[in-house]
């Protein structure tokens, strides 16, 4: 990945450092310099985690006062692994015709888990998702001095594949996909 990183940088590469760490270990993220940082981003990444604590409390002395962290995840309520959350297609006549309808059917929530899943069809083998509620994701930020200022929940409207009844294309109304935006905000008032 850092091979394909560097090999796509065409513009302020002398500014741009790419290094391999753990972001659970919070002394090699301290590594990088206390106070260092105007914004952090982690995209698709913490549900991979099995942990978030320590690059919570690691981004909090990273970042310079009122810097900014964001990170996106699938989306706590909708975009689970099964059996927690699954996408249905109801056909039923009404009306004198046949009405499709797309929706995704909740059966738990709040209890944080571990499961195996994939991102994409055709991955080689399946990944362990670690899947936490929105409560937990922002309280283990505010814990880290972190305050929610941004919050988006984005749903795309696609135009539908028929071979993938099931994708997200089918849902615009839903939003598969939670972005949330923390600040830093300096101890004073």
């Amino acid at each position: 990945m850092i091979e394909q990183a560097r090999a796509r940088t065409t513009e302020h590469t002398e500014r741009i450092e790419y290094r391999v760490l753990d972001a659970t270990n919070k002394d090699q993220l301290l590594a990088l310099g206390e106070r260092r940082f105007d914004a952090a981003v982690c995209t698709m990444a913490l549900m991979d985690m099995a942990a978030i604590e320590p690059l919570l409390a690691g981004l909090s002395r990273l970042l310079k006062v009122d810097g900014r962290f964001v990170f996106s995840v699938p989306h706590p309520c909708f975009n689970s692994v099964a059996p927690r959350a699954k996408r249905v297609v109801e056909i039923e006549e009404r009306d004198g015709g046949i009405i499709t309808e797309y929706a995704v059917k909740v059966a738990a929530y709040i209890r944080p888990i571990v499961a195996r899943g994939v991102a994409m069809l055709d991955q080689p083998a399946v990944q362990y998702y670690f899947e936490r509620p929105i409560s937990l994701l922002f309280n283990t930020c505010f814990r880290a001095g972190f305050a929610l200022d941004g919050l988006e929940e984005p749903a795309f409207e696609l135009p539908p594949r028929p071979e993938r009844p099931y994708a997200w294309e089918y849902l615009p109304e839903i939003p598969p996909v939670l972005v949330a935006r923390m600040c830093l905000p300096s101890a004073e008032p």
